[in-house]
C-alpha cells in the first residue's frame, strides 16, 4: 500500500498557525500582567514626585525654653531593610547587602536637656526634651563625646532660651538650624525612585515564584 505524503507546504502551514496559538495564549496571559506593574510603577513614580513637590514639614512654634537640666548621653536610631513601610525613611540598608538581620541599631552621643516651656495653644506649662542631634546624624560630621559635652555647656541650668516646638510632638528644638556642620537630609527624587525601583522588581520576582 502505498504510503500518503503530507504536503510541505500544508505541514508549515499547521506549524504556523500552531505557533500563532501559543503566541496569542502567551499574550494573553502576561499583557495583562505587564500592564498591572506598568500602572502600579507609574502610579508609585507619580506618587513619590507628588511627596516631593507637597509640603511636609511640620509647623514649628517660637517660645521661651527654661533649662530644667542637661547631660550626655548615648542614643541610637534604628535602620531596618529597605521595605514597604519605611521605604520613605532617611536611611536604608538594602537587601542585597550582605546582613543577618532586617534591622539594626546605630548609636551616637547626644546632649540632652531637659526644658520647660509653655504651650501657647493651651496655655499650659509642658516639660519636654531638646537634644542635639536629635537624630545619627552622616558619619563624617557626627559629634563624639568632646563635642556633645562642649553643645551642652552652651546651655545653662535655670537659663531661659529661645526655643520651638510642634504641638504633637513632645520633643523641642533649642537651635533650629541645627548645632552641628550637616544634617541628615531627606531622599532625593533619584534616590526615592530607585527605591521604589527596587521595592517594584522585588514583588514582581515575589509573585513569579
Amino acid at each position: 500500500m502505498d504510503s500518503v505524503q503530507i504536503p510541505h507546504s500544508q505541514t508549515h502551514t499547521s506549524k504556523k498557525s500552531l505557533n500563532y496559538i501559543l503566541f496569542r495564549m502567551i499574550l494573553t496571559l502576561v499583557f495583562p500582567i505587564f500592564i498591572f506593574f506598568f500602572l502600579s510603577f507609574s502610579i508609585g513614580l507619580v506618587a513619590i514626585l507628588f511627596g516631593e513637590l507637597s509640603v511636609s514639614s511640620s509647623i514649628f512654634v517660637q517660645t521661651q525654653c527654661k533649662i530644667v537640666s542637661s547631660s550626655v548621653d548615648i542614643r541610637s536610631s534604628k535602620v531596618c531593610e529597605l521595605g514597604v513601610l519605611n521605604y520613605k525613611a532617611k536611611r536604608v540598608f538594602y537587601p542585597f547587602e550582605k546582613s543577618k538581620f532586617r534591622c539594626r541599631y546605630d548609636y551616637y552621643w547626644a546632649s540632652v536637656f531637659k526644658v520647660q516651656y509653655i504651650d501657647h495653644s493651651r496655655g499650659q506649662i509642658r516639660f519636654a526634651l531638646a537634644e542635639a542631634p536629635n537624630e545619627a546624624l552622616p558619619v563624617n560630621c557626627r559629634p563624639n563625646f568632646g563635642a556633645a559635652w562642649l553643645t551642652k555647656d552652651k546651655f545653662k541650668v535655670n537659663e531661659t532660651y529661645e526655643c520651638w516646638y510642634t504641638s504633637d510632638v513632645s520633643r523641642v528644638s533649642l537651635y533650629h538650624d541645627g548645632f552641628f556642620s550637616c544634617q541628615a537630609k531627606e531622599p532625593s527624587a533619584v534616590e526615592m525612585f530607585r527605591r521604589y525601583s527596587i521595592l517594584h522588581m522585588v514583588g514582581l520576582v515575589c509573585i513569579s515564584l
